[in-house]
């Protein structure tokens, strides 16, 4: 698929996913399988990018890409920060605007930011380019890199290749099925720490940190239910503490890769 198919596949994929993102923040879905390792996760990515919110100013301007329900956004508005959010989902902007009426969510999409140069501190994207191919990403990279004023810090998420819930080779497989089947399955971009440094560098960033977090085998944990997923939890934070990996090869295998580049 050409690069603009795969960004257009993902603005429907996330059409048809926006009800459960608002049930999801809103506690009204109970889907073990999904919802208790996604809060799970997120919660520990919050845990850093508040480390790099603690670094800000109070009122500096923060970009949140792929916005979705806006509960990050609002999320990061609670701290004293003036952010906008930026979605290209009709749907996901449509709950954004409900729940918080007064934040500004505009439409548009990563590689074209409807705003100027050099005016925001921080940029984040939670959960957004693992949908979009690698020219996207590049490209989305380098707008980033516009809009950030120097010393502005890019903050995002990826999915880890080698991730130990295997979602790299289930990703694959449904694909074969759906291709059998006649019908068109989601694009997934996976990637590594290594190679997303050399992409940041490559395209102008001044340095670049990775870090994974999550040890991935708790979304396995969970596909037999919430009391064997709980279990595990407290079997891999003994092991594991907060699951905060800066090296080879816990990183790579982390359940989710953050990314941190200074323009």
């Amino acid at each position: 698929m050409r690069t603009d198919q795969i960004r257009d596949l993902a603005i429907k994929r996330h059409d048809i996913d926006a009800e459960f993102f608002q049930n999801t923040y809103t506690d009204k879905v109970k889907n073990v399988k999904k919802v208790h390792p996604f809060r799970y996760g997120r919660n520990l990515i919050l845990e850093d990018l508040k480390k790099i919110l603690e670094q800000l100013p109070s009122g500096a301007r923060v970009l949140d890409i792929g916005s979705g329900t806006g509960h990050l956004t609002q999320w990061i508005a609670s701290m004293g920060f003036d952010v906008v959010g930026v979605e290209p989902s009709s749907e996901m902007i449509g709950f954004a605007r409900k729940n918080f009426p007064e934040l500004k969510f505009s439409e548009g999409i990563s590689s074209a930011i409807p705003y100027p140069a050099e005016k925001f501190d921080l940029v984040v994207a939670f959960e957004v380019f693992r949908y979009l191919d690698k020219k996207e990403n590049f490209n989305t990279y380098q707008e980033v890199k516009r809009v950030l004023k120097k010393d502005g810090i890019f903050f995002f998420t990826q999915i880890n290749r080698y991730a130990t819930d295997y979602y790299y080779f289930f990703y694959y497989i449904k694909k074969i099925i759906y291709k059998i089947r006649n019908k068109v399955y989601h694009y997934c971009f996976f990637t590594t720490p290594a190679a997303q440094k050399g992409m940041l560098l490559t395209t102008g960033y001044s340095s670049v940190q990775t870090i994974g977090r999550m040890a991935a085998s708790i979304r396995v944990a969970y596909k037999l239910g919430k009391k064997a997923g709980d279990m595990y939890i407290r079997l891999i934070e003994k092991i594991y503490g907060k699951q905060r990996f800066t090296k080879w090869p816990m990183r790579s295998l982390a359940g989710h890769l953050i990314v941190i580049a200074k323009k």
